[in-house]
Formats: C-alpha cells, sequence, structure tokens
C-alpha cells in the first residue's frame, strides 16, 4: 500500500516583516558597537603615532651613528610632520606626515621647548624636547632627553 503526502501550497522562507526586524535590529547593534568603540579608535590612534615617533627617533640616532655625522629632527606644527635630515640640510632620511589624509589623522602635533634638536653620532641631543600627539581628548606625549632616552609617557 502506497501513502502519499501532500503539503499543499504552504512555502518555506521569511517574510518582509521577518527580514525588515532582522535588519532594524542590526543596524540598532551595528550603532551602538561604533558609538561604544568610537573613543578607543581614537586612543589607538594616538597610541600608534606616539610609538610610530618614538620610532622614527631611534631611527634618527641609528642614522647619526651610522652616518658618524650630526642629525637634525624638526616638528612642523602647522604640518603636522616629523623630518629627520642631516645638519647641513642635503639629505633628507625620513618625512613623517601625522595629518588628516595620513593613518594616523592628528588634530594636534607638537614639540617643546623647540621645533628641532640635534642628534650627534654617540646617541645624545642638545636638549632634552618633548613632542606631543593629539587625537580627539587623547594625548600622548614623547619624550627625547638629552642623554638619547627615548619614553613614550602615558597620562
Amino acid at each position: 500500500m502506497v501513502v502519499s503526502t501532500f503539503a499543499g501550497n504552504r512555502r518555506t522562507g521569511y517574510t518582509v516583516i521577518e527580514l525588515a526586524i532582522v535588519i532594524v535590529v542590526s543596524g540598532i547593534l551595528l550603532s551602538i558597537a561604533v558609538w561604544r568603540f568610537g573613543p578607543a579608535l581614537e586612543q589607538a590612534k594616538a597610541r600608534h603615532a606616539a610609538a610610530a615617533v618614538a620610532a622614527d627617533l631611534q631611527y634618527a640616532q641609528m642614522i647619526a651613528a651610522r652616518d658618524r655625522q650630526p642629525v637634525v629632527v624638526i616638528a612642523n606644527s602647522s604640518l603636522r610632520l616629523l623630518m629627520i635630515r642631516n645638519r647641513a640640510g642635503s639629505t633628507i632620511y625620513r618625512q613623517r606626515f601625522m595629518g588628516d589624509d595620513t593613518e594616523f589623522a592628528l588634530d594636534a602635533f607638537s614639540a617643546s621647548p623647540s621645533n628641532s634638536v640635534q642628534i650627534f653620532p654617540n646617541g645624545v641631543a642638545t636638549q632634552t624636547i618633548t613632542y606631543t600627539a593629539t587625537r580627539g581628548t587623547n594625548a600622548r606625549q614623547i619624550r627625547l632627553s638629552r642623554a638619547g632616552q627615548i619614553r613614550v609617557l602615558y597620562p
């Protein structure tokens, strides 16, 4: 005996209302995630910029030792630029822009007490200088001491 089953016109799948509910709930969850992680991303960009500046200062020390001549590190706050060049100015070893069009997107970059410092082949500098990288409300400071020590300062 053969038994046949007939399901009728029943269709499987989702209705438009169910899909709309899923899209709205997903959008709400996504907006909450962006709102929660926004400050963390700004803080990460400031940390990343500080690490890059510290690495550039180490690179400047290495270039001075390799070439056996002083190098000059110049910070330009209006361009948000850190430049490493030889003392005569004839060779630029590195230029790092940290403005809006870069991966750092810093709001401000400054150096104090002056905008330039010389690093000698033995690693010492002409003065202690502090660079400040600011993104939103997050600021990181990088200090190069006269003895050549490079430290990232965390508030």
